[in-house]
């Protein structure tokens, strides 16, 4: 009887370090790392992106600030070359070179905010970069220490398993077949009999069957099927 009992709860213990490896595995704590990083990495994609498109927006304000900053040359030239001497004229080049002046100072302002917001940007990737960098080592530690924690557990499943190849070769053929066919249906194949009251189904047990147990034999209950002990 002690054989089957302890064959029992090595089953149990299996299950329980099954459990524990699959937890280990599926660790919330490694999801919850993976996901934040994940959110940061595409948040670090999109600042990139909006700097690189904003770098093409620069390069192009200040290909066209030169060309106003060309063509206010040549007005200048034109308006104070002494070379005209048409009233009218010149007031239409004065009219255009101050358009022009004003063109120059909005895109001159819009570099500025623009470089502002480089540099802006130039701070969150970097923010980004750092973050990033913290949860992978993080990471990278976690996964360090879930790697030993399930070789320990495996390792301990191994010796368990062990153990009860041992145990079945000790134990009558015929109860051994009898605890597999019932741990097929029920996790809890053997259950331990309180106050005359099977473990497994919670039904009271007749007398006959409690006299047995009192011999410290092994007996099926007559409900669920389950061994029983007590």
């Amino acid at each position: 009887m002690n054989k089957i009992i302890e064959l029992d709860k090595k089953y149990n213990l299996i299950d329980k370090i099954k459990n524990q490896i699959t937890y280990i595995q599926e660790y919330p704590k490694m999801s919850e790392l993976k996901m934040k990083l994940c959110k940061i990495e595409k948040a670090e994609k999109m600042y990139t992106k909006q700097l690189q498109l904003l770098k093409q927006s620069i390069i192009s304000l200040e290909n066209n600030l030169k060309d106003k900053e060309n063509e206010l040359k040549k007005v200048d030239e034109d308006l104070y070359s002494g070379l005209i001497k048409d009233i009218k004229l010149l007031e239409n080049i004065k009219n255009k070179e101050m358009n022009l002046q004003k063109s120059k100072e909005q895109i001159e302002q819009e570099l500025i905010e623009n470089m502002d917001i480089v540099e802006d940007l130039n701070i969150k990737i970097q923010k980004c970069k750092t973050k990033c960098n913290e949860l992978k080592q993080i990471i990278k530690n976690l996964n360090q220490k879930i790697s030993e924690k399930i070789d320990e557990y495996t390792k301990n499943l191994h010796t368990n398993l062990d153990q009860i190849e041992s145990l079945r070769s000790e134990i009558n053929n015929e109860n051994l077949i009898k605890y597999d066919t019932i741990r097929k249906k029920y996790k809890n194949a053997l259950v331990k009999v309180d106050n005359n009251i099977c473990g497994g189904c919670n039904v009271e047990l007749f007398m006959n069957k409690i006299s047995k147990l009192d011999n410290n034999q092994i007996i099926e209950c007559e409900n669920c099927g389950r061994l029983m002990y007590k």
